[in-house]
């Protein structure tokens, strides 16, 4: 083929690669932590869907870049059962109490090997827990959440006003 027959199809295949790329929802969790905000950036969110479990981490917007920030990095980190890939779905406090859910929020996380400043987890024990997942379009699900976390001390950490957009980006 000559390269005037192939002009087309490059731009074809070329359009076609640019959508795929841009067809990437914008990815964006924020809540309230303590007396903190707490967002995360596109980079920062990972959503990974693994059979009816998922997976949702987010760390502290700016915490992927290069190199590394010199301000605290955050981390929080949502893993439960009971969900259906591309349908709506509801956690409240009693199906946190009887569910596999984990709930982490790591205060300061430090190079590898060394400690966090601290850490929390879900406090199962508690009436105040929701993860609601409200819109599920494809390979993107939006929602809210508010958890009550306690580290092992026994200090209370509340999670409030927690919102998100994330994509499932495994190709």
């Amino acid at each position: 083929m000559t390269a005037a027959r192939l002009a087309p199809l490059f731009a074809l295949v070329t359009l076609g690669a640019a959508a795929a790329v841009s067809a990437d929802t914008p990815q964006q969790l924020s809540a309230r932590v303590g007396d903190a905000a707490f967002v995360s950036d596109d980079d920062g969110i990972m959503l990974i869907p693994i059979g009816s479990s998922f997976s949702l981490t987010a760390s502290t917007a700016g915490a992927s870049a290069y190199p590394r920030p010199k301000t605290r990095i955050d981390r929080l980190s949502i893993v439960c059962d009971g969900f259906t890939p591309g349908a709506p779905f509801r956690l409240d406090a009693a199906a946190f109490s009887r569910s596999s859910c984990d709930v982490r929020y790591v205060v300061g996380t430090r190079a590898f090997g060394e400690a966090p400043d601290a850490e929390y987890q879900l406090d199962k024990s508690s009436t105040d827990q929701l993860f609601e997942v409200t819109a599920a379009r494809g390979k993107v699900i939006e929602g809210r959440f508010r958890f009550q976390l306690r580290d092992e001390a026994g200090r209370n950490l509340p999670v409030i006003d927690g919102r998100f957009v994330a994509e499932d980006r495994q190709y």
